[in-house]
């Protein structure tokens, strides 16, 4: 008897390991809970909501007029016809890669090398920072407009600088194979200041120590850069190559604001194609398809990405 009452006093007083034995820590510990609950809740509610709505619009055809329970049933019809039939789909997936490969590859060279020179001791570098960095806080569709002026075929500056100059006039956006180059141009243009600012701060992170040491061995300035500066910002890289890919692949107002996926879809993008077929067709069923076919592009291109840089980096 005495042994039973024993164990009931002790199962009494029971807690967990590390739950706070008074009460102003236990009162804490649950008003943490409910702050962290808080923004779980709404990214529940206003995030993973709406994408598995979408999931399940991509099985259905709806047009947004009917109701949500009249949608008819389309299974994987949607994904079959845009990978099989559609003729647009895929030359805006093909698009895409295009514009995400010249702007990822252009913006990481152009980016390291103008971190690499405003790195040096050379005048006015402040001010060249600022310089670089302006076009980022330009918003995408003011730049756009600003740009499609400046390369019209018919008025803009650069055609008349051309004439000026004895030198032909150029399609420029209006020519289909020019056109994906300038918005390549243009994009490399508005965002190379981030990444000149992101391997700037990579670079003033390496020790001096390594220079240093490099410096006495008599190594040369490409050697420094080879086996010490280049490994060293391959973390740097790493965030640049994958933040720029994801924002790349998913490119939608510098297109629109140029030129819409114009001259006979030659700058036309997935996400760009997704917009005129859910909104401009009614067609929401086959654009949460084409939402969820970049998400699955997306997501293994950035797989591959973190572990290609990370076998290295560790390496």
């Amino acid at each position: 008897m005495s042994a039973t009452r024993t164990r009931r006093r002790s199962t009494a007083g029971w807690r967990p390991a590390s739950w706070p034995a008074s009460g102003l820590a236990r009162r804490r510990m649950i008003w943490a809970y409910v702050f962290i609950a808080i923004p779980v809740i709404w990214l529940m509610i206003f995030s993973l909501g709406p994408i598995l709505f979408s999931g399940w619009v991509s099985l259905h055809r709806w047009d947004m007029l009917s109701p949500v329970a009249e949608m008819p049933w389309e299974g994987l019809e949607n994904y079959r016809f845009l990978l099989t039939e559609d003729g647009v789909f895929p030359k805006a997936l093909g698009n895409t890669f295009l514009f995400a490969i010249g702007g990822v590859t252009t913006n990481v060279v152009l980016g390291m090398a103008f971190a690499l020179l405003l790195n040096t001791r050379i005048r006015g570098r402040t001010l060249w920072r600022v310089i670089y960095f302006l076009p980022v806080i330009t918003a995408p569709l003011a730049l756009g407009v600003i740009f499609a002026f400046l390369f019209n075929r018919n008025y803009g500056l650069v055609n008349s600088l051309l004439i000026l100059l004895g030198l032909p006039r150029q399609g420029f956006l209006n020519d289909p194979n020019q056109a994906m180059l300038v918005l390549i141009a243009i994009a490399v243009y508005q965002y190379v200041g981030y990444y000149v600012v992101i391997y700037l701060a990579g670079l003033q992170d390496i020790p001096q120590d390594y220079y240093d040491a490099a410096r006495v061995d008599g190594g040369s300035p490409w050697q420094v850069f080879r086996h010490i500066t280049l490994p060293l910002l391959r973390p740097v890289t790493l965030f640049v190559v994958v933040t720029n890919t994801i924002g790349a692949l998913q490119v939608f107002d510098l297109v629109f604001a140029t030129t819409a996926g114009a001259p006979a879809n030659s700058t036309m993008t997935v996400v760009l194609y997704m917009y005129n077929t859910a909104f401009k067709f009614s067609r929401m069923g086959r654009a949460s398809a084409m939402a969820f076919i970049l998400f699955g592009i997306i997501l293994a291109i950035t797989i591959v990405q973190l572990r290609l840089f990370r076998d290295r980096t560790v390496a």
